[in-house]
């Protein structure tokens, strides 16, 4: 073996502590909250350090036969492709992304470790008009329980709400998805119109989600259907292009259809559900759509699956751990990483090598020719994303303008919500002060859509309130046909600032929750919120009625 003079030896554990530091700081100047990397110990010896299982090769036995299962799968016929055929599922996929999430979500699998697969969405994945069991999240969650082994424990938790969208998501999801989850699928597009708004909701969503401390893989999925919006979907066209920012997956099931149904209309009636009167209801798909949607999320899966299994480089790796503040500080460093000689510069390079030898040629760094005077020209980023990138967040909003300062950073985005619809009692929407006008009123006919509901103009409810940030809003419904009026909110005693919330709209038949912001110049601190039913209303029948569904701070 081959042993470095004594004289070398200082120079070589400084070019690799540098060259760690330096590979994460080019590639990853971040704030820590935004740092995901798990660097491996400085401090730990090669016998200490966890191993990885490398396919057949494992130590651990049952960590080998779940490869072996799983590679089974891609070795046999693709049940996808024979049933839909590959040109229509490469259409569903209207982004895939770097699977990077996924791919952690299937070593959490191969490790045997606990799955907890989560969805939000609106009435289609709640299961309007059909049964529990044909849900297309139900029969996605067969799929994996039969895919991952009867040895993998996979929770699925169905945390849709009817008549909800983005925006509701944005400040509630915890109230209704485990916040461990490991999966979570997200189906919103029927539900959010085609406005800009929805941009930065599904912005503040993917924030909340991705940030979660079990770090989720998140796949967006767009249902069939004709409604709220043209034959260029609804709130879809919002949601691409803030999933593309994030790295999100999305599925959309509408693309390989739409043209194809508009050419033969007969097709619409096997496909979708039936409204009261026994015409298809064009929003819903039915159990048929359903079983479709549940497998074209399956086959992104499989997909990704049998491509990470297929690499020549692939293991699956130990749990991650929670690294150092030694090693937290190196995804941080700043300053001059120049080394001061050649000499050290050349080990520098070799060990930089050695790390990103299975990188991109392109994501690899570089150093530029010297400049006048200079020995060693300065070391550069590769110009292409790296491997270590993959998962983090991005410190600048979607619809932000460019700004080179790395320490402008898009602050944590933790919302808390009270709501009609929480399943805690610490997060029910409960007033502080009624004045008898106010109840709890639950649809007869749609048991999980429940309000807080006023009828009588001058009604008046009181919530306490404290908030960080200055800022809230209030979710209430929206319809042209239930005859809803307008309230009138506002913080304290500044009636002065209130703000009008109008339950009437123009919209056709769309029945759906909307928030308005009530403040958003508030002092950090307890504020009282008043919300008072007017007798003025935009209802053209006189209606006054007002469904409040959450407050949001």
């Amino acid at each position: 073996m081959f042993a470095l003079p004594a004289s070398r030896r200082p120079h070589l554990f400084l070019a690799l502590l540098s060259s760690i530091a330096l590979v994460l700081f080019l590639h990853n100047s971040y704030h820590p909250q935004y740092a995901m990397i798990k660097p491996p110990s400085l401090f730990q010896s090669d016998s200490d350090k966890p191993k990885a299982y490398t396919g057949l090769e494992a130590d651990d036995l049952d960590v080998r036969r779940r490869v072996e299962r799983m590679r089974g799968y891609c070795e046999g016929e693709d049940p996808f492709e024979k049933e839909y055929g590959r040109a229509n599922i490469r259409m569903t996929r209207a982004y895939e992304g770097s699977h990077h999430r996924i791919r952690q979500f299937l070593h959490k699998a191969l490790r045997g470790e606990h799955l907890t697969v989560s969805v939000i969405g609106g009435s289609i994945t709640k299961g309007h008009q059909v049964w529990v069991n044909e849900i297309w999240f139900h029969k996605f969650w067969e799929w994996l329980n039969d895919f991952v082994g009867n040895d993998v424990e996979v929770t699925e938790v169905n945390g849709a709400a009817p008549a909800t969208g983005s925006d509701y998501f944005s400040f509630c999801f915890p109230l209704h998805i485990p916040t461990d989850s490991d999966l979570i699928f997200v189906e919103l597009a029927v539900n959010d119109e085609g406005i800009m708004e929805h941009v930065e909701n599904m912005e503040n969503l993917l924030r909340g989600l991705l940030d979660l401390p079990s770090k989720p893989a998140v796949v967006l999925v767009e249902a069939m259907a004709f409604s709220n919006g043209g034959m260029g979907g609804g709130g879809g066209r919002m949601h691409l292009p803030v999933a593309q920012y994030f790295d999100v997956p999305v599925i959309n099931q509408r693309h390989p259809l739409a043209n194809h149904f508009g050419r033969y209309p007969q097709l619409v009636r096997p496909y979708f559900s039936q409204d009261w009167w026994g015409n298809p209801d064009m929003r819903h798909i039915n159990s048929r759509g359903h079983r479709d949607l549940g497998m074209l999320s399956a086959s992104l899966i499989q997909d990704v699956s049998c491509t990470m299994l297929s690499e020549s480089i692939f293991v699956v790796p130990p749990p991650p751990t929670e690294e150092s503040e030694y090693e937290r500080s190196l995804l941080i460093l700043g300053g001059d990483q120049r080394p001061s000689n050649l000499e050290d510069a050349s080990l520098l390079d070799e060990s930089l090598a050695a790390l990103q030898s299975t990188w991109p040629d392109q994501s690899k760094s570089w150093r530029k020719n010297p400049e006048k005077e200079e020995q060693i020209g300065e070391l550069m980023p590769g110009m292409w994303v790296t491997p270590a990138e993959y998962g983090l967040l991005p410190r600048m909003r979607v619809l932000n303008g460019w700004n080179p300062d790395v320490s402008s950073i898009v602050p944590k985005f933790e919302p808390t919500c009270l709501s009609t619809r929480a399943k805690e009692a610490k997060f029910n929407l409960t007033p502080s002060w009624n004045d008898g006008e106010w109840e709890y009123w639950v649809h007869p006919e749609h048991l999980d859509k429940p309000y807080l509901v006023a009828r009588k103009p001058g009604a008046k409810v009181q919530f306490e309130l404290e908030t960080n940030v200055g800022v809230v809003k209030i979710y209430s419904l929206k319809s042209k046909t239930f005859g809803l009026g307008t309230i009138e909110c506002w913080a304290d005693d500044e009636k002065d600032k209130s703000t009008k919330v109008v339950g009437w709209w123009d919209n056709g038949d769309v029945n759906i929750g909307r928030f308005a912001t009530i403040r958003n110049d508030l002092s950090k601190g307890t504020h009282t919120i008043t919300c008072e039913l007017l007798k003025e209303t935009s209802d053209p029948d006189g209606g006054h009625e007002f469904r409040m569904i959450s407050i949001m701070r």
